[in-house]
């Protein structure tokens, strides 16, 4: 079994009746909108963490601890999350109406992506304590993982 499962529906195949064909759609309805609406509370509470970062920035200049520029790496963190968090949000629906042959890579990106995105979201909550080169290169991974994602599966079928 793969590690990246759980970002994708798996059909029961022991349905038989047009019954049991409903309870699959409502079932395999709910899995994506849950996966959606658990990134969508995220990027709620990923919003609230960029107020306390720029708090915590601000009281670190105003008592001379580094200036703006030493913590805009944390301020550039903190919206790369929140620009993949709602990447990975709205590609939940995709995942709902894809049915073609690129639906396995697709959840595959969508898998790393995700994992990419809790990582910078544990090193942001953890500034303090996290080496800040560590923060920059899970910036790189993430903003690539993104990037990817959005080349693969958007931009390329919009050409």
């Amino acid at each position: 079994r793969e590690y990246y499962e759980c970002s994708r529906y798996r059909t029961n195949d022991t349905t038989e009746s047009s019954r049991g064909d409903a309870r699959e759609a409502l079932n395999r309805y709910l899995f994506y909108f849950d996966r959606w609406d658990n990134h969508s509370r995220s990027l709620n509470l990923e919003s609230e963490t960029w107020q306390k970062l720029n708090d915590r920035i601000d009281e670190k200049v105003g008592s001379g601890d580094g200036t703006w520029i030493d913590w805009q790496y944390l301020k550039d963190a903190c919206q790369l999350l929140l620009e993949s968090r709602e990447t990975l949000m709205y590609t939940y629906p995709v995942a709902y109406v894809r049915r073609d042959s690129g639906k396995d890579l697709f959840e595959y990106q969508q898998a790393q992506l995700e994992r990419e995105i809790e990582n910078l979201s544990w090193k942001i909550e953890r500034a303090e304590s996290t080496d800040r080169g560590d923060i920059e290169k899970q910036i790189v991974i993430t903003r690539r993982r993104r990037l990817t994602l959005l080349k693969d599966q958007y931009y390329a079928k919009a050409k």
